[in-house]
């Protein structure tokens, strides 16, 4: 027994000596402010499995799977759009006074051990305090396990109840249309791909994976629904491997085998680097070519070879990898008693007809205004996404009041376009319209 009780004192003490200085500290209620670290952390990513794949420690598919988890990731940030944020003050809880946690201390252990005394076995406690301790943590961890987590579907479920609220938000169908294909509903996506295209127009990225969606609802058939798409497509960029790889593929499928060579052939010198995709393509080469005379063969890739010779060089209108768009953002003074110093504030570039995503953002609070940003390529989420692959942009700043991207009903904001990406002129965005 007297063990018993000098290990009771010894736990009160250290349970005190924990306890006592949490309790006079100011306590902190959580805040959801992580959004500029998960974007910072996917660039990094992106990045680093983008070396990886030039260096061939990954191939072009496992990095497209790499690409296509962060995509899914930031799809579950994005369906949590009922939270909004707290200022500072909100954040901080008055902490309690030191009498009050002195007095919590001392108590506690006090009525524990009279009623004990009365209720308990003190010789058999004395045996079992170990064992009780185990099983303590046991059940910690057990309860740590059972913590709710959200899933995949309840992120799509999040991300749909958004877009019924924000149907013009074309970043959010183009999230949910990639959502909908990572968990093979390739119906929706379709529709999710056909809400973005009618905000944005037909851009050939965007038609592309669009292309995807509509052979998938087919079992995977280019020759059906998607060729018509995948024709507009190879029109607007004719040596895209990937739309010749497609292309050639609907062509043999719908067995125009001459044809389905004849873009075949164009990729096979932009594949030397990666043998893995080669061999593939060599694969599909040689069955297309069984099915012609040797004579149709020679001739088609003579054909081909005269094409490449003669083809003029195009230059597509890349801009320096040094673009940088100076930007100055103020507030219109008669809308001041409309925003506090707490709201979010993105300024951000986007391609005029181009991919929904920002091509470069930056995220402040209307306490910095008014502010000059930079907006330049280092902001890229994707290498293929970023202002020097476009001549002109459209610029705009969104006072938002929920703290999340993309304009809803009450947001403050002024677009600007079209903006030529050389300009050395500073451009001026004065909020000064209201959703």
């Amino acid at each position: 027994m007297i063990s018993f009780i000098l290990i009771s004192i010894i736990l009160i003490l250290l349970a005190a000596y924990f306890i006592v200085p949490t309790l006079l500290k100011p306590n902190y209620i959580f805040s959801d402010e992580y959004d500029d670290l998960n974007v910072s952390i996917a660039k990094d990513r992106l990045k680093e499995i983008k070396l990886q794949r030039e260096s061939g420690e990954i191939t072009e598919d496992t990095f497209q799977q790499l690409h296509d988890e962060l995509e899914t990731v930031l799809a579950l940030d994005i369906s949590n759009v009922n939270q909004t944020q707290p200022t500072n003050k909100q954040n901080l809880a008055p902490k309690m006074k030191p009498i009050t946690a002195i007095f919590i201390a001392l108590t506690i252990p006090v009525v524990a051990a009279g009623t004990y005394s009365q209720l308990g076995n003190i010789d058999a406690a004395a045996g079992n305090v170990v064992e009780a301790t185990q099983q303590a943590q046991v059940t910690a961890a057990a309860a740590k396990s059972d913590a709710p987590q959200m899933t995949m579907d309840e992120a799509v479920a999040g991300l749909e109840k958004r877009m019924q609220e924000e149907p013009d938000n074309a970043d959010g169908w183009f999230m949910l249309a990639r959502s909908y294909m990572s968990i093979k509903k390739y119906d929706k996506a379709k529709i999710a791909y056909e809400k973005t295209i009618a905000i944005v127009g037909d851009n050939p990225e965007l038609l592309l994976r669009y292309v995807d969606a509509v052979a998938m609802t087919e079992g995977g058939s280019l020759a059906g629904k998607a060729k018509p798409i995948l024709d507009k497509v190879i029109k607007a960029i004719p040596n895209n491997p990937m739309v010749l790889w497609l292309s050639g593929t609907a062509e043999s499928q719908l067995g125009n085998h001459k044809k389905a060579l004849s873009l075949w052939y164009k990729l096979i010198p932009v594949l030397a680097d990666k043998p893995k995709e080669q061999a593939q393509l060599k694969d599909l080469i040689s069955q297309a070519e069984s099915k012609l005379t040797s004579a149709e063969v020679a001739e088609l890739k003579q054909s081909v070879d005269m094409q490449a010779a003669t083809k003029p060089t195009v230059t597509s209108p890349v801009i320096s990898s040094n673009v940088g768009i100076n930007v100055s953002v103020s507030l219109d003074p008669t809308l001041k008693d409309k925003v506090s110093d707490d709201d979010v504030l993105f300024v951000f570039a986007k391609a005029l007809t181009g991919p929904p995503m920002p091509l470069a953002a930056v995220k402040k609070t209307v306490a910095d205004l008014p502010l000059v940003v930079t907006l330049n390529d280092a902001m890229a989420m994707m290498p293929q996404m970023k202002l020097s692959n476009f001549a002109q942009v459209k610029l705009s700043a969104v006072i938002s009041k929920s703290g999340t991207p993309g304009k809803k009903a009450g947001d403050l904001y002024v677009d600007v376009f079209p903006v030529d990406v050389k300009t050395k002129d500073e451009i001026i965005l004065i909020i000064n319209q209201v959703k």
